[in-house]
């Protein structure tokens, strides 16, 4: 088999993504890509050649530089082979096949996700003894940096102690024996009186059939009814705010949505050379369609602009510069492909629609069971994915027959491993 230059030359045969902005750094700095890049500018050299020597001094610059840029460029493939396996490492035992797929098709995205859902506070019903007796209720929120903080939603008093009936038992003589109900031995010690000779006096006391442990017992499982309840109720306060506050995003995704369908064009290059056609059309070097293109690339962009703020988690603090610039990279944006930023916006437009698709659910169940205990289970059994995957040409068939899978939906292909987008088969 014949080899390529860069086999005989001892090179790999991948180059380095570039993705991971925490490792860019390292490559920048690399002694090997800085003198490399010296030696390729010296073997460049349009210079007049003077004697053969010189002539092969500079293709031997060239070519070491080539090489030493080439195992810059090998070493950060390597950082970055090493970073994505400690990312895949972060995926939990029972994680779903469309999260592993997800995660393996975008790795700083699931990343940035992840990480987020790792140091989110968690919050749940919590029923106490309180001091000096009675019952607190309300909800528990844990933090991973610090202790639990308890918010307090009511108090339910200690009930009072029942006083034990008492019997009295009366004879011919009118002697009187008295027996408490509470007594282990009250059968045993009435059916002694009674065959003495004694009846029981009326309106010498009440006999209470009622047990006090039981009596208690559905006191407090009413009470923790109540505290799961209010608990509920604010679960879905906040789903619903945050449902609320998300009308605006799914505007500007269903933006996005539509112009990258109506093939604007997105790319590095696209990015960077915006200013300079925005110039052009202003001094009217720019064609109808040029014009056109451009100005559907400018609402995009303003589309994209509005849409990475919102991944930052509500309550966390003000935003450094490099989170901005992690935000950026792990969503849709200029600089992405257009068929990159087409799996990005639907990808989040699925992820916004199941969150209401939760959110209904959520209510219909609680409107059911006065809680959400056991809704979980419920919600895995009623609501979709967000992300629908097939690994066989059987079950994509399938879904495409049941209506599952729609024009426009984003899927992964188990087969090919990557994200698509379904398209009406010819």
């Amino acid at each position: 088999m014949a080899l390529n230059p860069r086999q005989m030359l001892g090179l790999g045969n991948t180059r380095p993504s570039m993705q991971y902005q925490q490792l860019n750094q390292a490559f920048q700095s690399d002694p090997r890509r800085i003198l490399g890049q010296t030696l390729m500018g010296q073997g460049a050299s349009s210079a007049p050649v003077r004697t053969p020597l010189q002539g092969l001094g500079r293709l031997s610059s060239a070519l070491v530089g080539a090489y030493l840029q080439r195992k810059a460029g090998d070493a950060q493939v390597a950082r970055e082979t090493e970073m994505t396996n400690q990312i895949m490492g972060m995926l939990p035992a029972n994680a779903t096949a469309q999260q592993r797929a997800f995660a393996a098709a975008n790795p700083a995205a699931f990343a940035q996700i992840a990480g987020q859902a790792q140091f989110m506070p968690t919050n749940a019903a919590f029923v106490r003894p309180a001091e000096g007796g009675g019952t607190l209720y309300g909800t528990r929120s844990t933090s991973p940096f610090g202790p639990s903080s308890e918010t307090v939603s009511g108090f339910s008093a200690a009930p009072k102690p029942i006083k034990p009936d008492v019997i009295t038992f009366v004879n011919e003589q009118n002697n009187a024996q008295s027996l408490r109900t509470n007594d282990p031995d009250f059968n045993v010690k009435a059916d002694r009186l009674l065959a003495a000779g004694y009846t029981e006096r009326q309106g010498g006391g009440t006999n209470v059939s009622v047990n006090p442990t039981i009596a208690l017992g559905q006191e407090q499982k009413s009470e923790f009814r109540k505290a799961t309840a209010k608990a509920a109720s604010q679960t879905i306060s906040d789903l619903q705010a945050q449902v609320r506050s998300e009308a605006d995003l799914t505007t500007r995704l269903n933006i996005a949505d539509n112009l990258l369908e109506g093939g604007t064009e997105t790319g590095s290059i696209i990015n960077l050379t915006m200013p300079i056609r925005n110039i052009g059309k202003e001094l009217g070097f720019l064609n109808d369609e040029q014009a056109k293109q451009l100005n559907n690339q400018q609402i995009l962009t303003a589309a994209f602009n509005y849409i990475i703020p919102r991944m930052r988690v509500v309550g966390s603090g003000a935003t450094s510069d490099f989170e901005a610039r992690l935000f950026s990279s792990a969503t849709a944006n200029m600089a992405n492909t257009p068929e990159a930023n087409k799996v990005l916006v639907k990808s989040m437009q699925a992820l916004v629609e199941r969150r209401s698709n939760i959110l209904k659910a959520m209510e219909k169940y609680a409107d059911e069971n006065d809680d959400l205990i056991g809704f979980a289970e419920y919600a895995d059994q009623t609501v979709p994915p967000a992300l629908k995957a097939y690994m066989t040409d059987g079950e994509y068939d399938a879904a495409v027959q049941n209506g599952e899978l729609k024009i426009g939906d984003l899927y992964f292909n188990g087969f090919t491993s990557t994200f698509e987008i379904y398209e009406e088969d010819s």
